[in-house]
């Protein structure tokens, strides 16, 4: 029995902020499996909306770029977060924000969709209801294309570079927003068979996991703030190595003015010059690393973002399971969400040691900093020797002024030093825990087999 698609009213249907659901699709968009709350909250029976096209549930006050979006983003291969205004059955709307996720198989090719959905709660979704309006408009008089560079200018307005920025941002403000009660519910079972023993252990482990990427979130934050420090301080470091450059300029002049007695200043400058050429290419891999540190930081926490719920998720699940028996669907779906998970740790730990190597460039970039900082030391000092027997020019003030940006330099690179090598160690444990992670998951297919006789694999 397919469903009816009915008529809009102005009435919320009951969704509440601890409950998630999810459904799965073709490549076609119709439906091919969801968990119990996604029935419950559109309010029609599984056999209605399985076989039906996802869009049965599909709000008239959505604007269809967003929808354009979500299909340029999973059809190349990219998962997609987005607020959706859905219609339920009696005509009632429900707000949800998506996670739409590509299953991709070994082949790389995409097998089918999967969507993961929570009630909004963040700041993010005050402006939603009212910018959808807008959009809707734009798109009615001018066309969709017209409407993506509309909600582009409106996310650039907001601090948001791209429409990846504004979503992931998202995500993480709406699971933080929702910490306390969007989690891991306990789960009452008593292991008497293989099939109830098989649940109790994939909770267990899923606990487990859910615990660590808490633990993982925690240290998130650190690494953030150590990423925006160090793109701080690297371009102060850059702006000061630049201006001993010029310093080493005006050196040059005022011993060329000496003629022959200027012969030692003549070195010392070409020195100083030399050295903060030195200084200025070191900086710049410093500033291209920080670039690249900045990606994968955000990689690292949109994955684990993405990670949490998609463990919530399962372990909700696993609940319905429970509480309600599992139906022809429910094997290949809990299937679905552990490889989702299981693909998800590869890419943390990857990414993980990718910012290990970077972290590691770094600290061997302010090791030759330090070296370069002694060098210039040296040349100060010299400088400032050779100025006591030239007490008619200004090398004096200009070997001073040196001293001053040295001594902000080695100051600068103190600032980036010292969190620089806690932010290493936390990143270790990052991918400690992240190996923990991938070894719950081993344990977890295990006991998959006694959910679902076959996992479907891709």
């Amino acid at each position: 029995m397919r469903a009816v698609k009915t008529q809009p009213k102005n009435v919320e249907a009951k969704f509440n902020v601890d409950e998630i659901f999810f459904s799965s699709t073709d490549l076609k968009g119709i439906i091919l499996s969801g968990n119990k709350v996604f029935f419950d909250v559109a309010k029609y029976e599984p056999e209605e909306l399985i076989g039906s096209p996802h869009n049965i549930v599909r709000h008239p006050d959505m604007p269809k770029t967003i929808f354009k979006l979500l299909w340029d983003y999973i059809k190349g291969k990219k998962p997609i977060v987005a607020y959706v205004k859905n219609l339920a059955k009696d005509g009632s709307f429900y707000w949800v924000v998506a996670l739409v996720l590509p299953i991709i198989g070994r082949d790389g090719k995409i097998k089918k969709y999967l969507s993961i959905r929570v009630k909004p709660t963040s700041k993010y979704f005050e402006i939603i209801p009212a910018l959808y309006k807008k959009l809707k408009e734009v798109e009615n008089k001018y066309g969709v294309d017209d409407a993506i560079s509309y909600l582009s200018e409106e996310l650039e307005k907001l601090g948001f570079g791209s429409y990846d920025d504004f979503m992931y941002s998202v995500l993480r403000e709406e699971i933080l927003s929702k910490a306390d009660v969007l989690k891991v519910k306990s789960i009452d079972i008593y292991p008497k068979d293989e099939f109830s023993r098989a649940i109790y252990a994939i909770f267990k482990f899923a606990k487990d996991i859910d615990n660590i990427y808490d633990e993982i979130y925690s240290k998130i934050g650190k690494l953030e703030e150590f990423g925006k420090i160090l793109k701080e301080k690297s371009e102060y470091v850059f702006n000061l190595t630049d201006n001993i450059r010029l310093i080493s300029l005006n050196s040059s002049v005022e011993s060329f003015k000496l003629g022959s007695d200027g012969a030692s200043f003549s070195v010392l400058s070409a020195e100083m010059r030399k050295n903060s050429e030195v200084g200025n290419k070191i900086i710049e891999e410093m500033k291209n690393t920080t670039d690249e540190i900045s990606i994968v930081l955000r990689n690292i926490v949109d994955s684990i973002s993405i990670s949490k719920l998609e463990i919530i998720a399962i372990t909700q699940f696993l609940n319905e399971i429970i509480n309600y028996g599992k139906d022809e669907h429910s094997g290949q779906s809990l299937c679905d969400l552990m490889y989702l998970l299981d693909k998800n740790s590869q890419e943390d730990m990857k990414l993980s040691y990718e910012l290990n190597k970077l972290l590691q460039d770094i600290n061997e970039n302010i090791k030759k900093l330090k070296i370069l900082i002694k060098r210039l030391e040296f040349l100060y000092l010299n400088g400032m020797v050779e100025s006591a027997h030239q007490t008619e020019t200004s090398f004096s003030i200009i070997f001073t002024e040196v001293n001053k940006l040295v001594e902000s330099t080695r100051s600068i690179v103190t600032e980036i030093n010292n969190p620089l090598l806690e932010v290493i160690d936390e990143n270790k444990k990052i991918f400690a825990n992240i190996q923990k992670v991938s070894t719950d998951l081993d344990k977890i297919k295990k006991h998959l087999s006694a959910v679902n006789a076959s996992c479907q694999t891709y």
